[in-house]
């Protein structure tokens, strides 16, 4: 993966092709079921929340500044637009990462 560096509360800094630092951390259950609410109908077009918006909404600050939690469907399409296509794909190979890691560990549990 490109750049990479933890922080103490768990979240993660990854560098975009902008050159832009992004801090990520994946949001808790309920963050996830109020942005499958706000999203509504749209919310069923799986391609659609996780190609965009969940990659998203794990940006919590570009660079120095920090990027609000959305709590409209406007909102979301804010961030989606700011995080932008270099920031979602970063996002994304980091959450394919993660999960790859996770079925790991399950892998060696059993």
């Amino acid at each position: 993966m490109a750049d990479e560096a933890k922080n103490e509360d768990g979240s993660v800094i990854l560098t975009d092709e902008k050159g832009r630092l992004l801090t990520v951390k994946e949001p808790d259950f309920l963050q996830e079921a109020r942005i499958t609410r706000l999203c509504g109908d749209a919310s069923t077009n799986v391609g659609f929340m996780y190609a965009y918006v969940f990659p998203a909404i794990w940006v919590v600050k570009i660079d120095d500044n920090p990027v609000p939690f959305p709590t409209t469907y406007r909102e979301v399409e804010g961030v989606i637009q700011r995080v932008g296509r270099e920031g979602c794909s970063i996002v994304l190979g980091h959450m394919k990462e993660r999960q790859d890691a996770g079925k790991h560990l399950e892998d060696v549990k059993n």
